[in-house]
């Protein structure tokens, strides 16, 4: 569980240190405004998980549930990440500069839902084998993932 939560963390900064140092090369001078909100909101939701992570491991540890209320917690932060999320294309089309910068922004934004989905509803990662997931999907046997367990008993 260590690696998860410093997984996130760690991802997070790569991804800011990825973007700042982007900015810097000629052609990304235009990608600074689009590229913010999509990377702030998919930030947000790494750092999220890997709290949820990191309260995982210290339950494990100590022994004791210190965060009881866990999933009334991230039953809010899940609604604020939805309308995060559902606001990012009406700012990446009042920030468009460039075609490039769009799409990269709503892969961004693709990334972000898709890590939220994996948090807070249905679990997607089973294998390291992608059609593991194609075939969950195809037979319906998605199963929910902890978070989203934890949201639900809240």
């Amino acid at each position: 569980m260590v690696r998860l939560y410093t997984g996130e963390v760690v991802a997070v900064v790569v991804f800011w240190f990825c973007y700042f140092r982007f900015s810097k090369l000629e052609t990304g001078t235009y990608l600074m405004k689009s590229m913010v909100y999509p990377l702030f909101v998919l930030g947000a939701i790494l750092v999220q998980g890997a709290f949820y992570w990191w309260i995982l491991y210290k339950r494990i540890t100590v022994r004791k549930t210190f965060v009881e209320k866990a999933g009334r917690i991230y039953k809010v932060l899940s609604l604020i990440d939805s309308v995060l999320l559902s606001l990012g294309l009406p700012v990446l089309l009042l920030t468009h500069s460039h075609w490039f910068s769009t799409i990269v922004g709503i892969l961004i934004l693709l990334f972000a839902f898709i890590e939220w989905v994996n948090y807070c509803k249905q679990r997607l990662s089973y294998s390291l084998n992608p059609f593991e997931l194609l075939r969950k999907i195809k037979n319906k046997t998605l199963v929910k993932s902890k978070l989203a367990k934890e949201i639900e008993n809240s």
